[in-house]
């Protein structure tokens, strides 16, 4: 059936459930069964009889046979109860737009039998012509009161199918107004529809609404949680996340999820935990730890940084030609003011792919750093000889020079 999933975001998907339709002889009250069976004669009551015996059976198809046996060779209509009988065994079989062809007979013959409303609504869902179905469930909603809410949910649910958000969402609406708590598939149709009409906030409080009312469910945290990375209500997709994983039950997909909103939320330390528990369950990734390598740097962890380093150069297919890695190792030990450390790694380093000559600038840097005046202006001259940083590196050798030139005597 087209449309079954409903929400269609990053990941998690929810199917809407139908009640249990009415597909036999039981659905029909004794006094109308008995009113119909008034125009039966005896062939047909016996006809009758051997359709609902193969209904019991799983032979569908041989109750239809017998059905049709017996009218193919009548000019008259069939009888009320054969129709809506045999429209039952076309159901069984998936035969939806054929059932409804036969509901629909057994409506225009006896538009008083009020069950078959409700059949023909979901014969007509399950053929994908959901505004049909949506009017005539509403119909059966007015005809059987003690069915009333449920027959409303059911229609909109067909005219969520059919893209008539609005009318859905009216319907919803009124259904889960005061109700506490509402069934959690109507939370959920409704949240879609909120969605489906970019109506963000309201889908977020409706799903916050399910949380409250069915919090031992974990799929309904999952989809909170994804409703408010879309809002980006980081806090509040932080929150859910975190019931997920202290249920035990955290993909790994929702764990970088979980890295990633600790980063949203410039929580350096928390996310690099995440992706270190990430990575306790799958392979990383280049990128991936190239993430944590700067998580560590922001967060003051220069040691765990090095590290990752280590296990990022072990999983590279061959040596560093473009000195990306060497370079992003001096970088850490200069952002963590490990100077001497940085200062040999900057020197060595001839070419970048990116930014060539910034290693001189840096190598400068840290020789200034600690006191090493001819080594920084050493490096300074060498930065100068790239267009980039020229002007820079000839303004810093301008201001080396009380520290280069021999003091004179007084």
């Amino acid at each position: 059936m087209r449309g079954n999933h409903l929400y269609q975001s990053a990941a998690f998907l929810f199917l809407l459930l139908f009640s249990e339709l009415f597909l036999s002889l039981a659905g029909v009250s004794a006094r109308e069964a008995a009113y119909y069976q008034k125009e039966l004669s005896p062939g047909a009551s016996r006809v009758l009889m051997a359709m609902q015996e193969c209904s019991r059976q799983g032979q569908y198809e041989k109750g239809l046979q017998q059905f049709r046996a017996y009218t193919s060779g009548s000019k008259s209509k069939a009888p009320v109860l054969l129709n809506f009988m045999a429209a039952n065994l076309d159901f069984q079989l998936g035969q939806f737009g054929a059932a409804a062809q036969l509901y629909r007979l057994v409506v225009a013959a006896a538009p008083d039998f009020n069950v078959v409303y409700e059949n023909l609504g979901m014969a007509l869902m399950m053929a994908e012509q959901y505004k049909d179905a949506a009017e005539i469930l509403l119909q059966a909603a007015a005809l059987l009161p003690e069915k009333e809410t449920q027959l409303k949910y059911q229609a909109a649910v067909a005219y969520l199918y059919g893209e008539d958000f609005i009318k859905a969402r009216a319907l919803l609406l009124a259904l889960v107004s005061g109700l506490k708590p509402a069934p959690a598939d109507w939370l959920k149709a409704l949240l879609q529809v909120h969605w489906r009409l970019e109506q963000t906030r309201e889908a977020l409080a409706v799903a916050a609404r399910l949380v409250d009312s069915y919090p031992e469910e974990i799929e309904h945290w999952r989809l909170y949680g994804q409703i408010a990375l879309a809002a980006q209500a980081y806090e509040t997709a932080l929150s859910a996340y975190k019931v997920i994983e202290a249920a035990g039950r955290m993909t790994p997909a929702e764990s970088r999820l979980l890295a990633g909103i600790y980063q949203q939320l410039q929580l350096p330390a928390a996310a690099a935990q995440a992706w270190e528990r990430v990575f306790a369950q799958v392979q990383p990734t280049r990128p991936e730890l190239l993430t944590l390598i700067a998580l560590y740097q922001q967060s003051g962890q220069i040691d765990n940084a090095l590290k990752t380093l280590d296990r990022l150069e072990k999983i590279e297919p061959a040596p560093d030609p473009d000195n990306t890695l060497a370079f992003r190792r001096a970088q850490i030990l200069y952002r963590g003011g490990r100077y001497q450390e940085a200062y040999p790694l900057l020197t060595k380093i001839k070419k970048l792919n990116e930014d060539d000559g910034y290693q001189f600038l840096l190598a400068g840097y840290c020789a200034w750093n600690e006191n090493d005046f001819s080594g920084a202006a050493a490096a300074w001259r060498k930065a100068a000889a790239y267009a980039a940083w020229r002007e820079r590196s000839l303004n810093l050798l301008q201001s080396l020079k009380p520290w280069l030139e021999p003091a004179t005597a007084g």
